[in-house]
C-alpha cells in the first residue's frame, strides 16, 4: 500500500498519471495540407515549363526556318541552289540531254567518209608513187608553179614543220626544185621539174574515178563540198575565238 502510494506521489510530482504512463503515443497522420504542398509545387513547376516552351517555340521555329528560307531564296526553278559551276541551260536545245550514239556523231561521219575517200585514192596514187599529202602539194604546183613555200602552206592549211619534210621528199624524187629567193633568202621558191609536169598527165582520170565512186550527181557534190567547207570555216572560227 505504501509502495503504491509512493509511486503515485512520484508520478504526480513529474506531472503524469498512471494511465498516461502506460498509454503509447500515437503517430500523427500527415495532414492534407502537407500533401497538397508538393502537388501544388509540381503543378506550378509544370506550368512554368509549359509557359517557357510556348514562349521559346516561335523563336526556335524562326531560327530553324531562317536557313531554309535563305536557301529557298537562292534556289532556282528546280528547287536547287544555283552554283557558278553548273552549265547554263540552253533554251530550245535541239540536242537535249539524251546520250548520242556513234552513228549520229557528225565528226565520226566526216572521219569515216574521209577514210573511205583515202581508200579510193590509195589505189589511184599507187600508179604514180605518191602519198595523198604529196599528191595535194603537187596539185597546188600544177595549178600555180614557181611559188614560195608559204603559198603552198596557206593553200593546204598546213604548218611549215609538217610541209617541209614532204617537200624535201618530192625534191628527192626529182619532181620539184627548192631554191632561195634572190631578193629575200628567207623565202624558199618551189618549181616543178619536167618530170613533175609530166606526172600531171597520169592523174587526168582521177576526177572521173572519184566522181563515179561517190554515187552523187554534180549538183549534190557541189552542194556537199560547199557545206563541208562552211563547216570547216565555222569550226576553225570557233577554235580561234576560244
Amino acid at each position: 500500500m505504501n509502495e503504491t502510494t509512493d509511486q503515485m506521489s512520484l508520478l504526480d510530482a513529474i506531472g503524469m498519471t498512471a494511465a498516461e504512463e502506460t498509454k503509447k503515443p500515437k503517430k500523427k497522420a500527415p495532414s492534407s495540407k502537407k500533401k497538397a504542398q508538393p502537388k501544388n509545387a509540381k503543378e506550378s513547376k509544370k506550368k512554368r515549363e509549359d509557359i517557357a516552351e510556348k514562349s521559346a517555340g516561335p523563336q526556335q521555329e524562326n531560327s530553324e526556318s531562317s536557313p531554309a528560307r535563305d536557301l529557298q531564296e537562292t534556289a532556282g526553278s528546280n528547287g536547287l541552289p544555283h552554283t557558278s559551276d553548273e552549265p547554263t541551260p540552253v533554251a530550245n536545245d535541239p540536242i537535249g540531254s539524251d546520250p548520242i550514239t556513234l552513228d549520229k556523231y557528225i565528226c565520226f561521219a566526216l572521219y569515216s567518209a574521209n577514210h573511205a575517200m583515202h581508200g579510193v585514192y590509195k589505189s589511184l596514187l599507187k600508179e604514180i608513187g605518191l602519198t595523198y599529202p604529196q599528191f595535194l602539194a603537187m596539185t597546188v604546183l600544177w595549178e600555180t608553179n614557181n611559188v614560195p613555200v608559204g603559198a603552198i602552206t596557206a593553200k593546204l592549211q598546213l604548218d611549215t614543220n609538217t610541209l617541209t619534210p614532204l617537200l624535201k621528199r618530192l625534191e628527192a624524187m626529182g619532181l620539184v626544185t627548192r631554191t632561195r629567193n634572190v631578193k629575200d633568202e628567207r623565202q624558199v621558191i618551189l618549181k616543178l621539174t619536167r618530170k613533175g609536169r609530166a606526172l600531171e598527165k597520169k592523174t587526168e582520170h582521177f576526177g572521173s574515178c572519184i566522181f563515179a565512186s561517190t554515187g552523187l550527181n554534180l549538183e549534190e557534190i557541189a552542194d556537199l563540198q560547199s557545206r563541208i567547207m562552211r563547216l570547216r570555216d565555222n569550226l576553225r572560227g570557233n577554235d580561234t575565238n576560244s
